[in-house]
């Protein structure tokens, strides 16, 4: 009881906050979670919501096992017991979200104190770009809170006890699975074990985590080749898509931006206006730094600094010209070589780099560059990619939460006034940004479903037209239907959606364009295309489509119910 006492009064501040943080995010996932039910799911979550019900025995006819598996996973086993419904893939997506907003506070914990994290955590939270897409059932944000714990315990597996490994690479695998993209979290992770290689004592405790993590996608693999006859079927169609050049992908695809400072450019937009305010603060911060130098009458510190680095690159030119080296051929590098090349590339120049200033001694210098890493590996990628959606920003947020609380707190300590050796500027910066972010969270909820609307009635759309086909014809599921919006009515008529593919300018591909303006050609390949794989109906989003074997009998909106001609006779 002594010692339960004991512990409680030691990290009483580290319980109220983190009882406080679960609280908080507890809430706006709630809030987050009323809102997605009330919109309906987004393409993707369709796909995913299929592949749930086949891994469920609940085979809806269509589906689409080219997507990550794991999300999928835990929401058939709801649907085992709960039957077919779009509502558990929300919840799950925001459970962990809510264990992803822990461990972004216990990864800012290893460096910070309390109240920092749990400001880093909470502005993590309520970030526009990750508010947008709670509870969605997407896998971006519970890709990235699964990578958070895997930093986390990579972290742990470093400085505390290498056994950690045993579970930060099963995690990080765990990520990989709830979205491909996440497998390069492996490169900033081993990165930091290679920095740190000389102080872990068991080495072999990293060979045992991964061999766990390959247990873990064995029955993946399993799962993949008895579907496809592949066991890499579903993994090299992700690593190939993600391969394709810039002359493969043309500008009339309506996610084409070839834009290489895309992310950069509308990074405001993605973390909101007091995440911005932090940034201020850290301007705040320099700018103070600056006119202390310039005015500093005594000069003795800042020369031995200047000395001490002047020293230090002249014992390193090598090391140094390598360094400028590598960066500039990074720099070059970018969209004219294969991305992994690119991120080579930069894992060369953060090595030297960390060399560089590894003999200063600075505090925790290994993990900030940890975290810097993990930052611009998926900026270089995102980035680099010609494919961009304003959603991959998801990927940056967590490490750029701790550049900005490494600065915050850089800077309230440069002007801190002391009061009992409590930095009182901290305090007041801290709870004025927290009461802040809470408020402004609350009140910008409701605009979430606002700007979805057009979503939320695409997908009642969906359900009305599906209704009335069920009762326009009975025996809807023996007749051949195409849509544009395949997953959605696949879901809704339980039934196997041949996908329409799009046709314009003598070109087709699967996905949207920027320009529906068709032409009279562009209209009698839609036609032929139907004609020729005998369809009964097609669903359309295109206005003004006129098809000579088809007839529209019913309208939701922007969808067209047509059914072929003959058949109407």
């Amino acid at each position: 009881m002594f010692k339960f006492n004991s512990v409680i009064k030691n990290h009483l501040s580290f319980i109220i906050l983190i009882t406080l943080l679960i609280a908080v995010i507890s809430v706006i996932t709630y809030k987050c979670f009323q809102i997605q039910t009330s919109i309906g799911p987004i393409w993707d979550t369709y796909d995913l919501l299929s592949e749930a019900a086949f891994l469920a025995g609940q085979n809806i006819g269509y589906y689409d096992l080219v997507r990550p598996p794991f999300i999928p996973f835990l929401t058939s086993l709801i649907f085992m017991f709960e039957g077919l419904s779009t509502w558990p893939i929300m919840l799950i997506d925001g459970l962990i979200f809510i264990l992803g907003s822990v461990g972004i506070f216990l990864l800012l914990k290893l460096r910070f104190d309390n109240l920092t994290s749990f400001l880093g955590a909470l502005l993590f939270s309520t970030f526009p770009i990750i508010l947008t897409f709670v509870c969605s059932g997407l896998t971006d944000i519970s890709s990235v809170c699964i990578s958070i714990w895997a930093f986390y315990f990579t972290v742990l597996a470093v400085k505390k006890d290498s056994k950690w490994f045993c579970l930060s690479f099963p995690v990080a695998m765990i990520s990989f699975l709830t979205r491909f993209a996440s497998a390069l979290i492996i490169l900033p992770i081993l990165f930091y074990i290679l920095i740190n290689l000389k102080d872990i004592i068991r080495k072999k405790d990293i060979l045992i985590g991964i061999l766990f993590s390959f247990v873990l996608i064995l029955p993946v693999f399993w799962f993949f080749n008895v579907n496809f006859g592949d066991p890499f079927y579903t993994f090299s169609s992700f690593f190939g898509s993600s391969s394709r050049s810039i002359s493969e992908l043309t500008g009339t695809l309506f996610f084409y931006n070839p834009d290489l400072l895309y992310f950069v450019k509308n990074m405001p937009s993605f973390i909101g206006p007091q995440a911005i305010g932090v940034v201020l603060v850290i301007f705040l911060g320099f700018l103070v730094y600056l006119l202390k130098n310039i005015f500093n009458k005594n000069k003795s510190m800042e020369k031995t600094h200047n000395e001490s680095f002047k020293l230090l690159l002249k014992e390193n030119k090598l090391k140094f010209s390598f360094l400028i080296i590598s960066v500039l051929i990074l720099i070059v590098s970018l969209q004219r070589v294969h991305y992994l090349l690119s991120e080579a590339l930069l894992f060369v120049s953060l090595y030297l780099l960390y060399n560089l200033f590894k003999p200063l001694k600075f505090k925790d210098l290994d993990l900030d560059f940890f975290i810097f890493s993990w930052f611009l590996v998926f900026l270089i990628f995102h980035s680099v990619y010609v494919i961009k959606d304003y959603r991959y920003f998801i990927y940056m947020a967590p490490s750029l939460t701790y550049i900005l609380m490494r600065g915050f707190k850089w800077t309230t300590s440069l002007l801190g006034i002391k009061i009992k050796n409590r930095n009182l500027t901290h305090y007041l910066f801290s709870g004025f940004l927290i009461i802040l972010l809470i408020l402004s969270t609350y009140t910008s909820l409701p605009s979430i479903e606002e700007t979805n609307k057009d979503l939320k009635q695409l997908n009642q759309d969906s359900i009305n037209i599906g209704i009335w086909l069920v009762d326009h014809d009975p025996n809807y599921q023996t007749k051949v239907i195409y849509s544009d919006i395949w997953p959605y009515s696949g879901w809704h008529l339980k039934m196997n959606v041949n996908k329409m593919p799009q046709f314009h300018d003598n070109q087709v591909i699967d996905v949207g364009f920027k320009d529906y303006n068709l032409t009279t050609q562009d209209m009698w390949k839609y036609n032929d295309k139907l004609v020729s794989d005998h369809a009964d109906y097609y669903i359309s989003r295109k206005t003004d489509l006129t098809l000579t074997n088809y007839m529209p009998i019913k309208q939701y909106g922007t969808l067209t119910l047509y059914q072929r001609t003959d058949e109407l006779n």
